[in-house]
């Protein structure tokens, strides 16, 4: 198993070591508690190899500066409540200072508190014994890139262009399916056959933590996967059944999530869309759309499969047209204003959305 290769690193990392100075303050537990957790991870938890390999590096990592932060703290091996209260920012401190973006550094203090509360909740360390609150930066949330209906078909005329074979029929299924299902990436590499409902247009998806939910595509994506089904003898010759992996590679199996990432930055560049296609800007585009369209925020949060409303709210910050639209019909005296404006646009046409409400309601600007 992944996570029993990740705790052998883990170990031998730590083993590596001869002098052990943080003995005392109890390293060779947070050691063994390291392995177990990683196991633990795995097995309850059902995280991706990708997110494994994450607490893995950030654990064996923390392991190792605490190793260095014991020993510069040896005058307070008779205080371990100040040894304690210091770590965390301390250990904050030190990974600021190695250039870490701020999403990195949350991720980082995020992985460790995890593994603290496992540590006191299996006996390692007793209850209320390690810290548990770190100081972590003030994220800014970025605006997600999506990419429009126009691009999308740039991107699929680029795609037709070549000559039928598997591949062809593949990379537009591949397109297809991101834009109208809003799946992950890793979650449309390990789609098998028999996750396809070819009559309902429906996908069965394996979500985060072993989320099970239902994911829908377009006539399009449909139309492009027969395609493909018929082609795809071409890159497998092994009988398709149930369990057979949907998208293939060129040695006949499944084609992995970096592939996938080629195969779009590949289409970009061909169909000459100035965007980076990274595999997520397709779910951006997906919840973009929808929203605009008006589709409720809790039903986009279902097809995104986040547990979180919170996940889904970013995508709101996108979709001021909607909200333009709906104020515009809506409110009287803006309708008004719209009817009034039509044969002068010249004065107000270049203000901003705020602007026109403020005209709209008699008040003034925040200059005037």
């Amino acid at each position: 198993m992944e996570d029993a290769e990740a705790g052998q690193r883990v170990k031998k990392s730590v083993d590596k070591r001869v002098d052990r100075p943080a003995e005392g303050f109890g390293l060779a537990r947070f050691e063994e508690g390291a392995i177990a957790f990683l196991s633990h991870l795995d097995l309850t938890r059902n995280l991706s190899p990708h997110t494994l390999r994450a607490y893995q590096s950030d654990i064996t990592n923390f392991l190792a500066w605490l190793d260095g932060f014991a020993l510069e703290r040896e005058a307070l091996a008779t205080q371990p409540d100040t040894f304690w209260r210091e770590l965390p920012s301390a250990y904050i401190t030190h990974l600021s200072g190695q250039q870490f973006s701020k999403t990195s550094l949350a991720r980082k203090g995020s992985s460790l508190k995890t593994f603290f509360k496992f540590l006191m909740k299996e006996r390692y360390f007793e209850e209320n014994s390690l810290p548990v609150v770190f100081h972590r930066p003030r994220l800014s949330r970025r605006l997600p890139n999506f990419i429009s209906p126009a691009e999308i078909e740039q991107l699929r005329t680029a795609a037709l262009k070549e000559a039928d074979s598997a591949l062809k029929w593949r990379n537009l299924a591949i397109l297809e399916l991101l834009f109208s299902s809003g799946v992950r990436v890793g979650e449309l590499s390990s789609l098998n056959l028999g996750d396809i409902n070819w009559e309902e247009l429906e996908l069965r998806i394996q979500g985060k933590g072993g989320r099970e939910r239902l994911a829908f595509f377009s006539q399009r994506a449909l139309q492009a996967l027969l395609q493909y089904k018929a082609f795809r003898p071409e890159l497998g010759t092994e009988p398709m059944t149930a369990d057979s992996p949907l998208l293939l590679n060129k040695n006949g199996t499944r084609l992995d999530v970096r592939s996938i990432r080629r195969v779009l930055l590949a289409l970009g560049q061909q169909a000459q869309v100035e965007k980076p296609l990274h595999p997520h800007v397709f779910r951006h585009s997906f919840a973009t759309h929808l929203l605009n369209s008006g589709v409720d925020l809790r039903v986009v949060q279902e097809l995104l499969g986040h547990v979180s409303i919170r996940s889904t709210q970013i995508y709101t910050h996108v979709s001021t047209e909607r909200l333009k639209r709906a104020y515009m019909k809506a409110h009287p005296r803006a309708a008004q204003s719209a009817r009034a404006e039509q044969p002068h646009r010249t004065g107000h046409q270049d203000m901003t959305i705020t602007d026109r409400i403020h005209l709209n309601a008699g008040v003034t600007g925040p200059h005037g």
